[in-house]
C-alpha cells in the first residue's frame, strides 16, 4: 500500500541517522535544536499515523470504514513520507547528496528521497486525496 510508507524497507532511524551525521552536544543529545524538534514532530506523527492504520484496520473488520477512508491514508502515509526523508536529507548534509560513493552507501538516502516524491503523485496525487477527502468525508462542496 502506498500510504504505509513503505513498510517491507525499513528506512534508518531519523535520530540515529542525525547524530552520525551531525552529533551530540555535551548532554547526549542532538547538537542541532531546530532539527532535533522536527525530528521530534515528526515521529509523534509517524505514532499517530501507526494508530491511525490500526483503528482503520479495527473499523474495516466491524465494516464500520467509510469507502473514502483510504484516501486519508494514502494522503497521510504518502506526506509523511516525504517529511521522513526530507529530514534524512537535512540530517545527513551534503554528504546525502552524492549518488555515487561510501560515504552516502551510494546514494541510498537520495535515492530514496526522490522515491518518497512519486509517493505523492502515485496512486493518485496529493491534491486529488484532499479533494477525495473534502468531497467524501467532510462533505465540502465542489469548487
Amino acid at each position: 500500500m502506498i500510504g504505509a510508507m513503505g513498510e517491507v524497507a525499513q528506512p534508518p532511524k531519523l535520530g540515529q541517522f542525525a547524530s552520525q551525521s551531525i552529533g551530540l552536544d555535551a548532554g547526549g543529545t542532538l547538537d542541532d535544536p531546530v532539527l532535533r524538534a522536527d525530528i521530534a514532530r515528526f515521529e509523534i506523527d509517524e505514532v499517530a499515523f501507526r494508530l491511525l492504520l490500526e483503528r482503520s484496520g479495527d473499523l474495516a473488520r466491524q465494516g464500520k470504514v467509510h469507502p473514502a477512508f483510504s484516501s486519508v491514508l494514502k494522503y497521510y502515509g504518502a506526506e509523511l513520507n516525504k517529511r521522513r526523508y526530507e529530514l534524512l536529507m537535512a540530517a545527513g548534509g551534503s554528504a546525502t547528496l552524492e549518488w555515487e560513493g561510501e560515504r552516502s552507501h551510494d546514494g541510498e538516502v537520495a535515492r530514496e528521497w526522490l522515491r518518497a516524491k512519486a509517493n505523492s503523485i502515485e496512486g493518485g496525487t496529493s491534491e486529488v486525496q484532499l479533494n477525495v477527502i473534502s468531497k467524501r468525508i467532510l462533505g465540502l462542496p465542489g469548487a
